[in-house]
């Protein structure tokens, strides 16, 4: 018996150790009781924290090193509240009730706007799975392609490219949208021959690279975003919704920060919907010393391209209430091997979007599709 109470004993003492290191709860407006989502939740003065789900409800289990620190809860658009973690950890369940801020952005101090801006680009990340289109998923684009060097004739390159992504935007990262992106050219119309494997190059690996809600790189990593100087440049309306128009800058004008082996300077902007934290569209201007020719994230020993300067953007929209994106484009410019200058433009606008797409297999990096007349003549080119 005496042993029995020992273990029973034990076995209590054991359990309640064990829960009283974990804090559970759940963020609410106090007005509405509705949860508030992804509310960034940290042990104050330190890196260690986690997110509210999209109910509101968070589970932190919390090191002995923290155990009488102070907590703190934030989200866009509510006051901050700090609790002391030992009396959080006596609770089974606890109800943090944020009250709404109303404030102007534009007129807190440069520290706190900087807080509020990373939280909105780090809140719009985290829901691009929940926001946007997952695989398998199939996209129909026009791409538009012209190239001039040295004041000569320009020359022209259309095409209808097909698409198929088997994760979408479910399975984020770099290596994810390598692997799963398969795309072919369907129809072709140029007014230049492709004598060489270069000017049959399509460069479309490259431009959906810039895709960053799908690739979930540069501005959208969460890693890196504390390397990016923010600034609201203002709140506009579009398609009946408030929009943040954030502009960003590194002085990391790596590889990881930029997408561009090469690069020296970044600038960009980024839009962000009020409603549901959507990305609507992302901008940036890049400097290099040089690029790869065949992608701007590759290493290369030549001087094939050098002095590069282009601006890139990347706009999304619903699809029957799911986002995906919906144009990419990037006007390039800079010299070429005999320092002639270049200037460069591709565009691709999708088309049609297919939730239910016959798979791909390959990537055509080099194009060799017959021109079709018929084709051509019939198809309306995208305004």
């Amino acid at each position: 018996m005496r042993n029995l109470i020992i273990s029973l004993f034990l076995i209590f003492f054991f359990s309640t150790s064990v829960r009283a290191q974990v804090i559970k709860g759940r963020v609410v407006d106090s007005n509405t009781q509705e949860g508030i989502a992804y509310t960034n939740i940290g042990v104050e003065g330190t890196f260690y924290g986690t997110a509210s789900d999209s109910e509101g409800f968070f589970e932190l289990k919390v090191p002995d090193e923290f155990k009488n620190e102070k907590l703190f809860f934030s989200a866009v658009g509510y006051g901050n509240m700090v609790l002391r973690i030992p009396e959080l950890l006596t609770r089974d369940f606890t109800r943090i009730q944020l009250v709404e801020q109303t404030y102007d952005i534009d007129t807190i101090d440069v520290a706190a706007q900087s807080r509020v801006l990373f939280r909105v680009i780090k809140t719009a990340a985290a829901n691009v799975p929940e926001n946007f289109y997952h695989g398998p998923l199939g996209l129909k684009l026009y791409l538009e392609e012209t190239k001039q060097v040295a004041g000569d004739s320009e020359q022209k390159r259309e095409a209808v490219v097909q698409l198929y992504d088997e994760s979408g935007y479910a399975s984020l990262s770099i290596t994810n949208a390598f692997g799963k992106r398969h795309f072919k050219f369907s129809e072709v119309k140029k007014n230049f021959e492709s004598y060489s494997i270069p000017t049959a190059k399509t460069g479309f690996e490259e431009l959906l690279e810039m895709d960053i809600a799908r690739l979930s790189n540069t501005i959208f990593d969460e890693k890196l975003l504390n390397d990016f100087d923010l600034q609201l440049e203002g709140i506009s309306k579009f398609n009946d919704d408030s929009v943040w128009i954030i502009s960003y800058k590194t002085s990391k004008a790596d590889l990881a920060h930029t997408g561009d082996f090469y690069a020296t300077q970044l600038d960009g902007k980024i839009y962000i919907s009020q409603n549901n934290y959507e990305v609507i569209r992302n901008e940036c201007v890049i400097e290099a010393e040089k690029n790869h020719p065949h992608n701007r994230s590759l290493a290369t020993k030549k001087a094939e391209q050098t002095k590069v300067n282009y601006h890139y953007t990347a706009t999304y929209k619903p699809f029957n209430g799911k986002y995906a994106v919906s144009y990419l484009d990037c006007e390039k410019t800079y010299l070429d091997q005999d320092n002639n200058e270049v200037i460069y433009s591709r565009k691709a606008s999708v088309l049609e979007l297919n939730t239910t797409p016959a798979k791909i297999q390959g990537k055509d990096y080099f194009e060799n599709v017959d021109y079709v007349e018929s084709f051509w003549n019939s198809f309306k080119r995208p305004e």
